[in-house]
């Protein structure tokens, strides 16, 4: 009996145990038709080189799964250029231009508001691409803070050097407004007065979904997108990030892969 096969610790499942009967049936149906997910990971709000940034990268290593770290254009780009320049998988991308929240209060988070002049932040974007260039780190791709992609933010990106916009569950299109899109969707963490782990089962169950949505609509290419943010992880979100980095049931893509796949 399934019962029987789970071997618990402490009444807990074990990590090989619980993603199995989690993902299980639905990565089977995959199988059946010779697919394998595409997954890509990005993380969010690097302003230096820190112990938890170089931790981050080790396990990218380790698992040889390739790693997009958003970086803040105010923080140390050039030591951050160094740090990633030694992780061939490792990349860089533009996290906003001011990460500062600017929205009024009861808005979502947003360094973009109503009232900004779309040529002035197209100028604060290209602003931001140049410091990464100077960094030794170009790079087409560009993160808004918060995923808040304000509609005068997606006036300026391209006017900014923009190619690609990276957000959280957008809309399924891989186009947005002339900017090819690449988004997030696997959330580590829950964010609220402190943020947390989300926890093993639900990060798995919006898993699941994902990619059953994409089996029944035959977009099996699609990519999904994990988030971390390496200054906030727990103790459990290290461990349970280790533990899925080390599943052999995914299509692991750089973020150029991904787009392309």
């Amino acid at each position: 009996m399934r019962t029987d096969r789970r071997r618990r610790r402490g009444g807990v499942a074990r990590p090989g145990v619980l993603f199995d009967l989690i993902l299980g049936r639905e990565l089977a149906r995959w199988r059946r038709v010779g697919r394998r997910p595409v997954l890509w990971w990005r993380d969010d709000d690097a302003r230096a080189p820190t112990p938890q940034l170089e931790r981050l990268i080790a396990l990218s290593i380790r698992h040889r799964r390739p790693l997009t770290v958003a970086a803040i254009p105010d923080g140390d780009l050039p030591a951050l250029a160094v740090l990633t320049a030694t992780a061939p998988a490792v990349a860089l991308a533009v996290h906003g231009f001011r990460h500062r929240n600017r929205a009024p209060l009861g808005d979502p988070s947003g360094e973009v508001i109503d009232g900004d002049d779309v040529d002035d932040v197209a100028a604060q974007v290209a602003a931001a691409s140049a410091r990464f260039a100077a960094a030794g780190a170009a790079t087409p791709l560009f993160v808004p803070p918060w995923n808040n992609i304000h509609p005068t933010l997606l006036a300026a990106l391209p006017a900014g050097g923009v190619e690609v916009l990276s957000g959280f569950d957008g809309p399924r299109r891989r186009e947005t407004s002339g900017l090819r899109r690449l988004d997030a969707h696997l959330d580590v963490m829950r964010w609220g007065e402190a943020p947390r782990f989300r926890g093993r089962t639900r990060f798995l169950g919006r898993l699941r979904r994902q990619l059953a949505e994409r089996r029944r609509h035959g977009r099996w290419s699609e990519p999904i997108g994990l988030l971390t943010h390496h200054l906030d992880h727990d103790p459990g979100a290290w461990r349970f990030l280790d533990q899925f980095l080390a599943q052999p049931a995914f299509d692991w893509r750089d973020w150029r892969g991904a787009l392309e796949a």
